[in-house]
């Protein structure tokens, strides 16, 4: 790894540990939470862990795009920055622990640095390009899992479910059919990561957004998955649909999206 890219490991690292350590003090615990849709929340813990990981991105890359969920982009040039202060923020609202701090270094379409920290888990998941991924300092791998019969998928749904009838409830039935099961958790970020370390086989979502992906697709990446849009097309947290697979069912995972997409829309 680069000296530059050590840094940006090491700087996204600890950011996100802080931050993991800000948004602990409001877990099962009073305090601001707000609507953003007619489903979404968002609290002041969201704000005070952005702002944080906002400081100390931009004290150590200044040249660096920060792009973040609940702020304005900022800055310019090829090297963006995703964070998602808490992935998982109607969870975090609820108490449920699954929720985590995602950061994440792309450029263009390229990941380079990715951290998923789970602080009510206690696991943080991170990986940079061409040095590998870990789970809590251990290496990690995806699962060789190469039956669909075997496979354990997580997805989601689109946030905007009550407007859109692309509501990804043909993928579920065809997925539920041929798979030994499904589960939704409420956070992208944490499934890719599990993804990356075996958990799950299979992860496919639309309607996403770059920071809701970001640090787990590096993660799912560099542990051997594979990942692409749902056309087979090359990945790019831009776009906003994934699938991410261990590899060895992601054939047939785009063979299943398809067909039941084709049912479903013609």
């Amino acid at each position: 790894m680069s000296d530059e890219w050590q840094q940006a490991f090491e700087v996204a690292e600890r950011a996100a540990l802080e931050a993991g350590r800000l948004v602990m003090e409001g877990f099962r615990a009073s305090g601001s939470v707000s609507r953003k849709g007619k489903f979404d929340l968002v609290t002041e813990f969201d704000f005070a862990s952005e702002e944080l990981i906002r400081d100390r991105i931009g004290t150590a890359f200044p040249s660096h795009r920060i792009v973040g969920e609940e702020g304005e982009a900022s800055g310019e040039g090829a090297f963006v920055w995703y964070v998602d202060p808490i992935d998982g923020t109607v969870n975090f609202a609820h108490g449920h622990p699954y929720f985590c701090v995602s950061v994440a270094l792309f450029r263009e379409a390229e990941g380079l640095v990715g951290i998923v920290h789970a602080p009510a888990l206690g696991i943080t998941w991170k990986a940079a390009r061409g040095v590998g991924a870990f789970r809590n300092d251990e290496p990690c791998r995806v699962s060789s899992r190469s039956s669909l019969d075997e496979a354990l998928c997580t997805t989601g749904f689109p946030g905007n479910i009550a407007a859109t009838s692309d509501t990804n409830e043909a993928e579920i039935g065809a997925f539920a059919r041929e798979t030994r099961g499904i589960r939704r958790c409420g956070s992208a970020a944490l499934d890719l990561a599990m993804v990356g370390d075996g958990t799950y086989d299979i992860y496919w979502e639309r309607a996403l957004k770059p920071w809701d992906i970001g640090g787990g697709m590096v993660i799912a990446a560099e542990s051997g998955g594979t990942l692409t849009r749902y056309d087979g097309s090359v990945a790019d947290p831009r776009v906003g649909e994934l699938v991410a697979t261990n590899g060895h069912l992601h054939p047939a995972a785009l063979d299943l999206i398809a067909a039941a997409r084709r049912r479903a829309f013609g």
